[in-house]
């Protein structure tokens, strides 16, 4: 088999000006240094047979130079090939999944892992550091280390397995348990990161992702220097002290589809990204600006607003654009100001900026967020159309889908502080809500678990509303056994109606195990997970996941219920939290398995975490992050997909001086030391069994087919891998 070529680009930029600026110097030509590397799999069969699978429509023609020799027409494409036999009893599965090239090594039972080598030809150096890291003339690529297991009798058993390097030779090392009459699976994913590049201080806030991969990445930039795009829709500062900075990547982070600033001349903020089902980008998030680019104006205004605008496909144009508020601030969580520490419902660093946007099939936009507006512009014959009372009131908001006229507007709250920073469809398309509140005299409807307030600081809630907002159909509190501060960050439905949230407690979690488990997880810890019926009524199971701990170690960022059920949870922890003075105990300490793409922490990382369905057990848990580079979100919400691909923006690489660089991969759009904090899109694939429910990339197109959800429609069986013999080493180029 012929080797497979790797590359890695810096782009060092030679222009009369920067990319964002507005100014009108004349333009040089960029420069491209590049550096490519072979790798040749070692003593392989020169001539395996090969086995393609999934045919796709047409052919290609290729006529290369004026040799005819290689020339080629007609030639047919799929979507993975086989090479049999590649060694003895060791198969090459070639494909590609979430628009990158992918490759498995199969090793039947009998066959010997420790024959398979890999060659890395004409890389610099070469070092493993858990990860293999290729040195080359423009930075380093980074291959994950490896991690392996076996499914013995359908269970996971964990094996022990590493990289060997000996000169530029690359082999694995199983040094655990291994019956090689079951199968095991060696993969060493490879997790896209890259920064955004901006010369400009750019900090990370929010994310999403369309149904091909692309990563939408939303944060706020300070002035000039941000890299846009031709035809962008504002290629230059609006004003201020900063505006939202919005980029669509590619599916493998290479390169850039669009990047566009948005903004009027005061400040603004994204909190949170969706993509139509037409590909239209909705941004939710808050301006103080008067010009802020809105045609349409809902409410007198005053202080900071929300904003929901919606742009077309190629970010070049406004579809629709609201700008609703009153006389207060709105789109605001207590103080817009992230200084002060913690007070009522602000628990973390960045909870000023929590709220939520999302859209139904038809495209309707709908918004979780909170007013300090007692003449908020609600709209008549909803649910609660009056202003709580305190501080301030949770509001939510339904919009048309194209983003021009509000359909309702509803307040939810009691007499002291409400927010609500998250908001989920059911598959009646009724809406749940979540939160926190302090008032002991929040909307409660139905026969909730908790139906009174349960102490302490503040609360988390639950409330389900009827799509035309007209009906609080059922409402709960959620909190902690010994009245302490409870806050829900996530909420998520499963196909047959259930609810789940997640968030942190600073008190004693009341947990719940399942009906009919024989195991059931539990870290006795500040991070809870609860899943519900759908009237509130009745708990399934309620667990906590971390470490012990006086405070909570994460503020949550993202949270999925997949179609089997397992849940995902991500966030960041550490000292930038404890030294703005909110209450939080770090990343030291939480539980990691044995294929942790990063088993240690410094105390301030991201850290992914996924529990097994009804609480079985831990399926992952990983840190991400830099040495001492205190990764956090400035607020906002990012996002996972239905297969468990993580979108999350990272407000990465700050601080001055030699510092260390942030982990970006092979290829990425942009690497290196910023000269300030830069926006970092990190995007995860954890590949867990029955997930993905037969689905795959089309090979060119870098597309993935996600369909609505439907019990009846999806071939899905959601189970772990049964053992065939076989031994799968997984790698991602």
């Amino acid at each position: 088999m012929g080797p497979l070529r790797q590359s890695s680009q810096r782009k060092n930029t030679t222009t009369a000006r920067q990319a964002g600026t507005g100014s009108t110097g004349p333009l040089t030509m960029s420069q491209v240094r590049g550096h490519a590397y072979e790798v040749t799999f070692l003593n392989a069969n020169p001539n395996p047979q090969l086995v393609p699978d999934k045919q796709t429509g047409g052919v290609s023609n290729y006529f290369i130079g004026n040799d005819p020799k290689m020339w080629a027409s007609g030639v047919l494409s799929y979507q993975s090939i086989t090479y049999k036999d590649l060694y003895p009893n060791v198969d090459l599965h070639v494909y590609s999944d979430g628009g990158q090239m992918k490759y498995d090594l199969i090793v039947h039972p009998g066959a010997d892992p420790s024959k398979i080598a890999l060659q890395y030809t004409g890389a610099e150096k070469m070092s493993i550091k858990e990860q293999l890291v290729i040195q080359t003339s423009v930075g380093e690529a980074m291959e994950l280390m490896p991690f392996a297991y076996q499914y013995v009798d359908n269970q996971r058993v964990t094996v022990k397995v590493s990289y060997q390097l000996k000169g530029n030779n690359v082999t694995y090392k199983i040094s655990g348990r291994y019956d090689n009459a079951y199968p095991l699976v060696i993969d060493p994913n490879v997790v896209f990161s890259t920064l955004t590049g901006s010369k400009a201080d750019n900090w990370g806030y929010t994310a999403t992702y369309d149904p091909a991969g692309n990563f939408y990445a939303g944060g706020i930039v300070f002035g000039a220097g941000y890299p846009v795009t031709t035809g962008a829709l504002q290629n230059a500062m609006g004003g201020g002290d900063y505006d939202i900075a919005i980029t669509k990547f590619n599916p493998v982070g290479t390169g850039v589809i669009y990047s566009t600033y948005l903004g009027g001349s005061g400040e603004e903020q994204p909190h949170s990204l969706v993509v139509d089902s037409q590909g239209n980008l909705v941004i939710s998030g808050r301006t103080n600006s008067s010009n802020y680019p809105a045609p349409t104006l809902i409410g007198s205004g005053g202080g900071y607003d929300m904003v929901i605008t919606k742009l077309n496909a190629t970010g070049s144009a406004l579809i629709g654009s609201i700008k609703i508020g009153g006389s207060g601030n709105d789109g605001v969580n207590m103080r817009p100001s992230k200084s002060g520490g913690a007070y009522s419902l602000l628990r973390n660093y960045g909870d000023d900026a929590r709220s939520e946007v999302i859209v139904d099939a038809a495209d309707n936009i709908y918004v979780a967020g909170s007013t300090q507006s007692s003449a908020f512009p609600v709209t008549a014959g909803v649910f609660q159309g009056t202003y709580g009372g305190g501080l301030q009131d949770a509001v939510v908001l339904k919009i048309n889908p194209a983003c021009n006229a509000l359909l309702w507007g509803s307040f939810l709250g009691g007499s002291k502080e409400d927010a609500a920073y998250v908001l989920a469809l059911n598959i009646d398309n009724s809406i749940y809500v979540s939160g926190a509140t302090a008032s002991n005299n929040f909307p409660m409807a139905g026969s909730g678990v908790y139906n009174t307030y349960r102490g302490g600081i503040c609360d988390g809630y639950i409330a389900h509303i009827t799509n035309d907002g007209t009906t609080l159909l059922h409402s709960t509190f959620i909190g902690s056994d010994n009245s302490q501060a409870d806050e829900v960050y996530g909420v998520q439905t499963d196909v047959g109606g259930n609810v789940y949230v997640m968030g942190t407690t600073e008190g004693t979690w009341p947990v719940k195990q399942p009906t009919g488990t024989t195991t059931f997880y539990n870290d006795n810890s500040k991070q809870f997970i609860m899943k519900l019926q759908a009237d509130l009524a009745t708990v399934v199971y309620s667990t906590t996941f971390g470490k012990q701990a006086s405070y909570p170690s994460i503020s949550p960022t993202a949270f999925l219920v997949d179609r089997c059920q397992n849940v995902y949870v991500s966030g960041w922890g550490g000292e930038l939290n404890s030294l703005a003075k909110y209450p939080n105990s770090g990343t030291y300490g939480l539980p990691v398995t044995p294929d942790a793409r990063k088993s240690t922490t410094d105390g301030s990382d991201f850290y992914f975490f996924v529990m097994e369905r009804d609480c079985v057990g831990q399926l992952y848990g990983t840190f991400f992050g830099g040495n001492q580079l205190l990764e956090h979100v400035d607020g906002g919400t990012s996002r996972f997909d239905r297969n468990g691909v993580i979108y999350q923006s990272i407000c990465s690489s700050c601080g001055n001086g030699n510092r260390p660089r942030f982990p970006t991969t092979a290829g990425a759009y942009a690497s290196g030391l910023p000269p300030n904090c830069n926006l970092a899109a990190l995007k995860i694939a954890f590949n867990l069994d029955g997930v993905k429910a037969g689905f795959k990339t089309q090979e060119r197109k870098i597309t993935t087919a996600y369909p609505q959800i439907s019990p009846l429609s999806i071939p899905l069986t959601c189970r772990r891998r049964a053992g065939n013999g076989t031994l799968a080493i997984t790698r991602h180029r």
